[in-house]
């Protein structure tokens, strides 16, 4: 019953997992017992996690011409980019699990360090960074949630930007990850001026410091 009581609990907590995993605890409570069959439902969903959370990809975007929706470059051939200035969209979590990827595509997008000598697998044009990047947008919409260590590195990524003259701006960051990143340190590497609601305001003022630098 203790098994039961902790089990209903976190049940909320799985609310938005697939159906299929539910699907999976209901076959397992009806051909087992209650408590195997929950306990059966929290491991699958603890590895469905997992599994999706490997799935690592980092998009490079484009503006669609005529609009202000930025696209990956892989979905069409006529996505505008401006030199100089690079949006990413990174839509996946940011853990343990997942940081050291995540540093090595960043560091071979932005030509950073080691991380630019062998490209990671992305679904991304060969040619997506033509020019050195200036500016660069990270797209965190897609980030459910970020760990202390992952925090870490995007704090790095940021002081790193900064010494490489490269101005990192940050944009959709939800409240659970901005909040993790600032306890990290964030704010102490980038301005709270370079943080951004939407892709569209960080790409438009992204445009406007790129033309003071000229």
């Amino acid at each position: 019953m203790v098994v039961l009581s902790v089990l209903l609990w976190l049940g909320p907590f799985f609310y938005y997992l697939p159906k299929a995993v539910w699907m999976v605890t209901w076959v397992a409570v009806v051909t087992l017992s209650v408590d195997l069959g929950l306990a059966v439902g929290v491991v699958f969903s603890m590895m469905t996690v997992v599994c999706r959370t490997q799935r690592i990809q980092c998009l490079a975007l484009g503006l669609a011409e005529g609009t202000e929706l930025y696209r990956p470059l892989r979905e069409s051939h006529k996505l505008l980019q401006v030199p100089g200035l690079l949006v990413l969209s990174y839509p996946t979590p940011l853990y343990f699990g997942t940081r050291g990827q995540f540093r090595r595509i960043l560091e071979w997008h932005l030509r950073l360090g080691e991380g630019g000598q062998e490209a990671p697998k992305t679904d991304d044009p060969p040619d997506a960074v033509a020019e050195p990047v200036r500016v660069v947008v990270l797209d965190c919409s897609g980030v459910p949630f970020v760990d202390a260590a992952g925090a870490r590195d995007v704090v790095q990524l940021a002081s790193r930007c900064r010494d490489a003259g490269i101005h990192l701006l940050l944009a959709q960051c939800n409240a659970s990850v901005l909040g993790t990143l600032t306890q990290a340190g964030l704010l102490d590497r980038v301005s709270p001026e370079q943080l951004f609601v939407s892709v569209q305001d960080a790409a438009a003022y992204a445009l406007e410091t790129l033309v003071r630098r000229r």
